[in-house]
């Protein structure tokens, strides 16, 4: 003889599983970035064309200006892939980033923003390492405490051309950051509680090809 399942069972087990799905999806991460064009970003304070998207990757060529997120964002995980393609380039990751109208800082940055050293060191490992990975405050006025694993940083780097990953947690007052699933950063003192995800222009040229972002 065929047993019955109760019908309060299996709505019960649905309810379930419609729970589960939507945590799943809650936790996922989003591009911020497709592959395709700057759809869902704002290039601020540059005139050069120097953030460009072609093969599937955003390409930033100095020497000035930020791209910014449309949404701003509080707490968060940022996955970042990236490379240097000329030795000594330079370029960054801005988290909780303030409007750009009335906080601008030289060359176009934003001022009050927390930027995510993105420096190559293929060239300069010993007298410049806190580059790589290191929290640099844009004139925040709350300092706080930054800790920077250098030795770690020069360990975890890779050479020009090749592909390399940030791992970025912002939670409430605290940043940490993992260079090729390494931690070298660890800060705190955070005052901005919600801000932009950005990209700076800095110098040589750079590119990314992931940018994305789970919200907590």
């Amino acid at each position: 003889m065929q047993s019955k399942i109760p019908p309060v069972v299996i709505i019960g087990a649905l309810l379930v599983l419609c729970v589960v799905g939507a945590s799943a999806q809650a936790g996922a991460f989003a591009p911020l970035f497709d592959g395709k064009s700057l759809s869902g970003w704002v290039v601020e304070n540059s005139t050069h064309n120097n953030f460009t998207v072609r093969d599937g990757v955003l390409r930033v060529e100095g020497p000035e200006g930020w791209l910014r997120s449309v949404g701003q964002y509080g707490n968060f995980a940022l996955r970042v892939e990236f490379r240097f393609l000329t030795d000594d380039a330079d370029s960054g990751v801005f988290v909780r980033a303030p409007g750009p109208a009335s906080n601008i800082f030289i060359r176009g940055w934003p001022a009050n923003a927390y930027q995510i050293q993105t420096r190559d060191i293929s060239t300069n490992r010993t007298n410049n390492p806190m580059w790589i990975g290191h929290l640099y405050r844009h004139r925040v006025s709350a300092p706080g405490e930054t800790t920077y694993d250098a030795a770690a940083a020069l360990n975890a780097f890779r050479k020009t051309g090749e592909w390399q990953s940030f791992d970025i947690d912002v939670i409430d007052d605290r940043i940490t950051v993992q260079l090729n699933g390494t931690p070298v950063t660890r800060a705190t003192g955070v005052v901005n509680p919600r801000g932009f995800v950005g990209i700076q222009g800095e110098t040589g040229v750079v590119e990314y090809r992931r940018i994305d972002i789970r919200e907590q």
